[in-house]
């Protein structure tokens, strides 16, 4: 091993020392990148363009009627039959699409059934979907889909329950584009290789400035016989979709109204560690993903995934995003080569950043939201932020979390709640993932300052002149990049403690075992707290750290080290290509699992 050129530097005394928080902090709060200002505009106002309702034509007054892409809406059902009445709480979420994205944007199998009717506008159909899920019944994981054209008016084209789904063909028009309080409407056509439909719909004036849409659907079979008649009611509001609904056919009536949103429930927010018992055993297996409809069928994942590195639940689900949709789409082993979609939700907008804690998912947007899920797809809180958060939330205790968003605004919450602790500002922009370790949470911000925060309190420790691309803490030292070097700083006093180049282009950097982990296009090293090198070994384009094992991803092979930094597996990788030029990887308990660009991967694990 070459000699450390800095081997023999300790503290260097031309460093200056850190500022405590009563210093005067020499660079002025006001001063950003204006570049990056420049961009969170751009992309803050192409999602407003893309969402608002003037791409849905603000000029008809059906568009008036539609949610916002993002909404979300808590509602009570009560269902009768003869004389028992059952309540149920869902959560429904609207999603605005247009073009393809749309046709994507739901099971293939169902996707497919809406053929001619939607395919031949793929290029400009404009829709509106709905996803609905239960909140009091877990088990009950089928969620129910509805699919709107609103290119003009607003027509159902497609829904899709747990128990039956129905494909109109043209269209069922539940608002014309020009509805007004006294307008008549009907249609008809086929509802799905069994049946026809035909519908007798009026609006009328409702309170609040609403409408109230009132009528009948008639089914037949394709033979002309008669066979459920469905006296429908529903109140729409501007903004906010069908406020209230009732369905009443044969014995079975159905009321449906919004609620306040209920107390989010408390899913554990806790994981447990990662060990890997003998990685030497492991072996490679290649997945699928499909998706399935239960009327409809399984068939292949129709959208595309995001470059989103995926999350893994504690109860064992791997939570993907999609590109073009937005969607978070929850998966879970089916057969030997197969993975099934269990659950899709939408929290609107631009996906940013995706993080899991326990059975919490949380997802930043270019909605400037935070917003969470549990496992089973239910939606659990939300909160605004002051702009952009480019960098995924991070532990920082068994039910606590800490975001910064581009603003420098740094905010510690519950992860069960949402609910926010304490928050500071660094006064600069932030674009860096915070390092949170022996009670600090260090923030590095653009304007050339880390900072460490307590991270109980909130109370600023120490800040110093570093502009960090990368820190991690281990033990009682702070490891921040900046340049090409790691410079280590004291956790209590922010005192300089050594500091160790490393080459190349950075591509990561972990905390494992006492040791900070830099990985770089050149080479990976392995430093210990008192900075010495113990391993270097080659190009590394990731890392995925566990508990007592470290897997690092090269352009052509991996290799699994352990905790005294030794090679004690590896393998050789699928070349990259033109269109995939990372590693994107998530580690389990029994393995890791490698991304490919579309819904394949790989798992290698212990299989005995």
């Amino acid at each position: 091993m070459p000699a450390d050129p800095l081997g023999s530097v300790a503290v260097n005394p031309t460093w200056p020392p850190p500022r405590s928080d009563a210093a005067q902090s020499r660079r002025p709060w006001w001063l950003p990148l204006v570049v990056v200002a420049v961009v969170a505009l751009l992309i803050a106002t192409t999602t407003y363009v893309a969402n608002s309702t003037v791409i849905f034509g603000r000029a008809a007054t059906a568009a008036q009627y539609l949610p916002p892409d993002g909404a979300v809406a808590f509602e009570r059902t009560d269902t009768t039959r003869e004389l028992k009445t059952t309540i149920g709480t869902t959560v429904t979420e609207s999603a605005r699409f247009t073009g393809v994205a749309a046709l994507l944007s739901v099971d293939s199998r169902l996707s497919a059934a809406m053929g001619k009717e939607a395919f031949d506008e793929k290029g400009t159909i404009k829709a509106w979907r709905t996803i609905t899920t239960q909140l009091n019944d877990p088990a009950a994981l089928a969620q129910t889909i509805r699919f709107y054209r609103v290119t003009a008016g607003v027509d159902l084209l497609a829904a899709s329950t747990p128990t039956e789904g129905y494909v109109y063909s043209p269209g069922l028009i539940l608002l014309p584009a020009d509805v007004h309080a006294g307008s008549r409407w009907s249609s008809a056509g086929s509802a799905g290789d069994a049946l026809d439909y035909r519908s007798e719909l009026q609006a009328d004036v409702a309170s609040d400035g609403c409408l109230k849409v009132s009528g009948e659907v008639r089914y037949l079979s394709k033979q002309g016989q008669l066979g459920r008649i469905v006296s429908l009611n529903q109140t729409w509001c501007q903004g906010l979709g069908i406020v209230a609904e009732s369905q009443s056919f044969a014995d079975v009536h159905t009321t449906t109204s919004r609620i306040e949103t209920p107390a989010p429930s408390t899913p554990t927010t806790t994981n447990t560690p990662i060990q890997w018992s003998a990685p030497q055993r492991w072996t490679g297996r290649n997945f699928g993903t499909i998706s399935i409809n239960p009327t409809f069928g399984e068939g292949p994942m129709a959208s595309t995934p995001a470059s989103l590195t995926p999350v893994q639940t504690e109860s064992g689900l791997i939570i993907r995003a999609t590109y073009g949709q937005d969607d978070l789409v929850a998966t879970t082993p089916k057969t030997l080569s197969e993975w099934t979609s269990v659950w899709r939700t939408h929290p609107g907008g631009t996906i940013l950043t995706l993080a899991a804690f326990g059975n919490v998912i949380i997802a930043t947007t270019s909605n400037r939201e935070v917003v969470a899920y549990s496992d089973t797809g239910i939606r659990l809180w939300q909160f605004a932020v002051d702009d952009l958060a480019p960098t995924p939330p991070v532990r920082a205790g068994d039910r606590e979390a800490v975001l910064v968003d581009l603003a420098g605004v740094i905010r510690t919450f519950d992860l069960g709640t949402g609910a926010v602790r304490w928050q500071h500002t660094v006064g600069s922009d932030v674009n860096v993932t915070p390092a949170v370790g022996s009670g600090v949470v260090v923030i590095m911000d653009r304007g050339g300052t880390t900072t460490a925060f307590d991270v109980g309190t909130g109370k600023r420790r120490w800040h110093l002149d570093l502009l960090g691309r990368g820190a991690t803490v281990i033990g009682d030292t702070v490891v921040v990049l900046q340049d090409q070097a790691a410079h280590a700083l004291a956790v209590d006093t922010g005192l300089h403690r050594w500091v160790r180049p490393y080459f190349g282009t950075l591509t990561g950097l972990a905390g494992f075992a006492n040791y900070a982990v830099v990985a770089t296009k050149g080479e990976c090293i392995m430093i210990n707290e008192a900075g010495v090198i113990i391993k270097r070994l080659g190009p590394a384009l990731a890392l995925t750290p566990t508990q007592d094992h470290l897997a690092v991803w090269g352009a052509s092979d991996a290799q699994v080290l352990d905790s005294s930094g030794a090679v004690i597996t590896g393998w050789s990788l699928s070349p990259l290509t033109i269109a995939k030029q990372d590693r994107v990887a998530l580690a389990s308990s029994n393995g890791v699992l490698l991304f490919n660009a579309d819904w394949t991967f790989e798992v290698r694990e212990d299989v005995g």
